[in-house]
Formats: C-alpha cells, structure tokens, sequence
C-alpha cells in the first residue's frame, strides 16, 4: 500500500494558508516524509496531493495541516502486483 495525503484549500483562503501550507510541505520532504508533491489550481482554490513515505509520515503531516481551514486527508493508492 501507498499513502499520500490530498488537500484542498477553497478560494476564499487561499491567499491567507497557501504559503503556510507550502512551509509545511517543504519541512515535510526536509524530514523525508513526503517523498513528492504536485499541485493544480482551479476556479481558485488550490489542491495539493503529496506522496509519502508511509502511513506515520502521511499521519504526521496531515496532523500538521488540521490546524488550518482546509480540507486535508491521508488517501491510500492500491496497485496492481
């Protein structure tokens, strides 16, 4: 199993959480637990999805983010052997 982490932050906060978002982000591919990150804007708001380097460090990043007024969620991505 793989675990990333999905995020949304909605137009209206954008301007506001975008770069404490992407400090977050940054300090968590510094500790190694995301691995790599990839982003795309629409009408607005903003969406991150961040590959991790397992289930603790999706966790723990997630936990860092709960804090501010996004939607953020550890996803789980299954393959085929």
């Amino acid at each position: 199993m793989i675990y990333g982490v999905l995020l949304s932050i909605p137009e209206k906060h954008v301007a506001k959480y975008e770069d404490e978002v992407r400090k977050v982000i940054g300090y968590g591919i510094a500790r190694g637990d995301i691995i790599s990150f990839t982003e795309a804007r629409y009408k607005g708001d903003v969406a991150f999805v961040m590959l991790a380097r397992s289930q603790k460090a999706a966790e723990r990043t997630v936990n860092e983010l709960k804090e501010l007024p996004i939607n953020v969620k550890v996803i789980e991505i299954e393959g085929e052997s």
